[in-house]
């Protein structure tokens, strides 16, 4: 495609010709007395090199030393009404088409960093990603609005001023509120740079943030199994509901009863579940309304599914039911012992998968 040039030209001391390709790493100035006299970080051409390359641009600088500098970037020039169809045709928020009132709810990342250009990057980078962004300037707000909102995951910048990261990070990790909030460090610093090991740190990001970089940390904080695996169970027999609640209570998860499609829906979207084990005769909104739903919502559309029903599926209704892993097990042909010795098996699978073994989210087991 076409491609626009802008130019901006200064009349300054200029740039020498050693220094035209380093100024746009990370902490990188002309003079490095700059950083004290002019103050700045030596971040700025590093984010705006960031900003551009995911825009499929360039930048680069030109100068003559006592004469000035022209800075130059490039941008393709799009087709308006091409770029939106494709935005519609691959969103992953396009509207349901069920009748099912859809009320997706993306996850929450509060963002703690003193630097306002960098919350403004990388709060457009994570809006891109699907996720909401609440972000806050100093580690005192960062502890109210964590409490407060009780955000999915914290990413929080260490070299703040008042209270910085470390600081910051021991009161979320002391306070009941927030302790088992995953917090990512967002630093100029590298890791091997850190004042003091802690615990409670998921991962580590250097600024400016590579945004796949940023999607894979987010990725594996949601997705943590440090705390209880949870489980809910969608069924309208409520004896049924309570033996497999039992079996599922002498191991280490935590489970969670919905009786209707409709309380399905509601609370999958309160306890986000590592599993869904899904009968399909339900009042208010069948099983079939609720995979429907679940797979048009960014977080749960991928969810491992266990489908416990009395009926006889043929390989359509199989199809449709599928969301990650995905497995059929028929009420009567299989024992209480059987079924949790599957359930077991499954989640095992799922931790392994998480700490480094394969596991094949489109993989679907057929059960009998």
């Amino acid at each position: 495609p076409s491609s626009l040039l802008i130019k901006v030209i200064d009349q300054g001391r200029g740039i020498p010709s050693d220094k035209l390709e380093s100024i746009f790493e990370r902490f990188q100035q002309v003079d490095a007395s700059d950083s004290r006299h002019k103050g700045g970080t030596g971040l700025g051409l590093a984010i705006c090199r960031s900003i551009l390359q995911q825009h499929e641009g360039q930048i680069w600088a030109e100068s003559t030393l006592g004469t000035g500098s022209t800075f130059c970037f490039t941008l393709p020039i799009l087709n308006t009404f091409e770029g939106s169809q494709t935005v519609i045709l691959n969103s992953e928020f396009a509207a349901p088409t069920s009748n099912l009132r859809r009320e997706p709810q993306s996850p929450l990342v509060l963002l703690c960093d003193d630097d306002a250009s960098i919350r403004k990057v990388v709060r457009v980078m994570l809006e891109r990603q699907g996720y909401q962004v609440l972000t806050v300037p100093s580690g005192q707000q960062a502890i109210e609005q964590a409490r407060d909102h009780h955000p999915n995951v914290i990413l929080l910048n260490l070299l703040m001023p008042d209270m910085n990261g470390w600081e910051t990070l021991a009161v979320l990790k002391q306070q009941a509120e927030t302790q088992t909030i995953p917090v990512i460090i967002l630093s100029g610093l590298l890791p091997d740079a850190r004042e003091a090991p802690y615990d409670g740190i998921s991962d580590w990001i250097v600024k400016p943030p590579e945004p796949k970089v940023l999607q894979q940390a987010l990725e594996r904080a949601l997705t943590s199994h440090d705390h209880p695996l949870k489980v809910l169970i969608v069924e309208d027999d409520l004896d049924l509901a309570q033996v497999l609640t039992t079996l599922f209570s002498r191991h280490p998860i935590e489970t969670f009863h919905a009786q209707t499609g409709r309380d399905a829906i509601q609370l999958s979207q309160q306890v986000i579940p590592d599993l869904l084990v899904l009968d399909l005769g339900l009042p208010a909104n069948d099983g079939f309304a609720v995979v429907d739903w679940l797979r048009q919502h960014n977080r749960l559309y991928r969810v491992p599914l266990i489908v416990y029903t009395a009926r006889d599926l043929n390989d359509h209704e199989r199809e449709r039911l599928r969301l990650g892993q995905t497995l059929f097990l028929t009420k009567g042909r299989i024992t209480p012992q059987e079924f949790e010795q599957r359930v077991i098996n499954l989640l095992n699978r799922m931790i392994r998968g998480k700490t480094g073994d394969s596991l094949d989210d489109n993989q679907t087991n057929f059960d009998y």
